[in-house]
């Protein structure tokens, strides 16, 4: 907890920048330990095989080596200018065909020292049973006893080689100069052929390495420094700027203006995702004023009309001057105020409803039968007003999918506005489609839609100036199209050149259930 406490007072600046350094470092180390060791490993392994590449390729001079007859030969001492040389030589009656021995022998050394760039090169010959022989070449004072530290250090090479016949492979150190080395055995002459070379620029290159790695780790630090500095300042700056902004629409309220973060990044798209919610909020905050403004004065006028209906019964009551005729105008009156103020009341909790998004069923339902049921309501509406309903159903049931009670409550909002437009003696036809999707239309002879106004009647609390003459609340085409639309359909009003208006419900196909399925073929019989 002491550690969290601790690391969290640096703040997000700082972890930022640690955590860029800590990584840096961390991979930095990781890189110097997993790379230079190896480094150092695969150069001397490189130049081992390098090594063993070249005495495999250079096999022709290795068997002039090899075809001297070593055992017939001794060493002779020839005096020099620089002391006393050791060659070999045949023996005396051999003496004119070995010179041409011993110098294709030496030509076949030479080339093959030149050949593998080795530092050292040396033939050993007369190897006796414990495996100790003498340095035939190089001749003269360096194949003298003691005077070559590659031959003292070859003594334990040349004789396991000679046991073993076989080449091996090795490092050695000489001084302070590291070396690869080989011992390839010429068993037709008993010889060994020792050939030292100098890997002494391996830790130098190692060594390079190291050091423009350090240079390069430490530009590296700099450069994150720099870099991670001002970039993190620059987020934590942006991020600060939303953290006001934030601060200040949950002080002042969603009017605040929020700032304007263009980059293309992360923090740019959670400002604009801010903006947008801003703007969501306020518009939800718009349309909740304008919503409580409206259901308070179209509550306002119901009830202030019931009161002073009820005040003047009361009122002819106490006087007990009582009009009969005039008191039944006024209970018809409040009686339709009162069913004013329950449409509104169910119409707020319809729409309650829809904006707590409380799931729908989602079920087969038989359009046809939903209609008339739904028209059988408005039986007694309208013989009262002249107006005749009709239904015109598809010849086959029309199977859609959706909840039973919000479609017949779309139906009911639709047959509703167009009784109350609705002229004398007209009438209001419902039709009936399965074609493909299935679709219940509303028909209606009144004055029908303006154009101006044809988006206008699907929001809330929004009215059409041709009414009837019938109050309303501009609530119900607004429910019956957030309806139609949480059931996956639509609720459109057609355009139609004739008057009247025509609203068309558009649901999702159903297959009937099995049940119904034979029903036609039971009526039948």
């Amino acid at each position: 907890m002491l550690t969290r406490l601790r690391w969290s007072t640096f703040g997000l600046r700082g972890r930022i920048v640690g955590l860029v350094l800590v990584t840096t470092v961390a991979t930095l180390l990781v890189a110097a330990v997993g790379l230079l060791p190896r480094l150092d490993s695969q150069l001397r392994q490189a130049a081992l095989k390098t090594l063993r590449t070249d005495v495999k390729t250079h096999q022709g001079e290795l068997g002039t080596l090899a075809s001297l007859h070593y055992p017939g030969y001794s060493f002779v001492s020839v005096l020099s200018g620089a002391g006393n040389d050791y060659l070999f030589r045949a023996d005396r009656g051999l003496k004119d065909q070995s010179d041409g021995v011993v110098q294709s022998v030496t030509n076949a050394y030479n080339a093959l020292q030149n050949d593998l760039g080795a530092t050292q090169l040396i033939l050993f010959a007369f190897i006796d049973s414990s495996g100790q022989g003498r340095p035939v070449l190089p001749a003269g004072p360096a194949s003298k006893p003691g005077s070559n530290p590659f031959i003292e250090g070859s003594a334990a090479l040349v004789a396991t080689a000679f046991h073993t016949d076989k080449r091996s492979y090795s490092f050695k150190t000489i001084g302070s100069t590291e070396y690869v080395r080989t011992a390839i055995p010429l068993p037709h002459a008993d010889a060994v052929l020792v050939a030292y070379k100098s890997i002494d620029e391996i830790p130098d290159a190692v060594s390079a390495v190291r050091s423009a790695f350090t240079l390069a780790a430490v530009a590296g630090l700099l450069l994150t420094l720099l870099l991670a500095i001002p970039m993190t300042a620059t987020l934590v700056r942006r991020l600060h700027r939303l953290r006001q902004a934030a601060l200040r629409v949950a002080v002042a309220g969603t009017g605040v203006g929020f700032p304007v973060d263009r980059a293309r990044d992360e923090v740019g798209d959670l400002a604009r995702s801010f903006a947008i919610m801003q703007r969501r909020l306020r518009h939800q905050e718009e349309a909740r004023r304008a919503f409580v403004a409206t259901a308070s004065h179209e509550l306002r006028t119901p009830l202030a009309s019931l009161e002073g209906m009820l005040e003047l019964l009361a009122d002819d009551l106490r006087d007990e001057q009582l009009d009969l005729d005039d008191a039944k105008a006024l209970l018809e009156r409040a009686r339709a105020q009162s069913r004013r103020l329950g449409r509104l009341a169910a119409d707020l909790l319809d729409l309650s409803r829809i904006d707590a998004d409380i799931a729908l069923r989602s079920e087969p339902v038989e359009l046809g039968e939903l209609s008339r049921a739904v028209l059988a309501e408005f039986e007694l509406a309208m013989g009262e007003r002249g107006v005749t309903g009709v239904l015109r159903d598809a010849a086959v049931p029309v199977w859609a999918l959706g909840d039973p009670g919000s479609i017949a409550r779309i139906l009911r909002i639709l047959l509703d506005n167009a009784l109350r437009v609705a002229p004398l003696g007209s009438e209001v036809t419902v039709t009936l489609s399965g074609t493909a999707d299935p679709m219940l239309s509303v028909i209606d002879q009144g004055p029908g839609v303006a154009p101006e106004e044809r988006a206008l009647i699907f929001e809330r609390f929004k009215r059409g100036r041709d009414t009837g003459g019938e109050a309303g609340f501009g609530l119900g085409l607004a429910i019956g199209r957030e309806l139609a639309e949480r059931m996956g359909g639509a609720l459109v009003l057609e355009s139609a050149a004739a008057p009247g208006a025509t609203f068309t419900l558009t649901l999702k196909p159903a297959e009937a259930p099995a049940a119904d399925r034979i029903i036609p073929t039971v009526a039948g019989v």
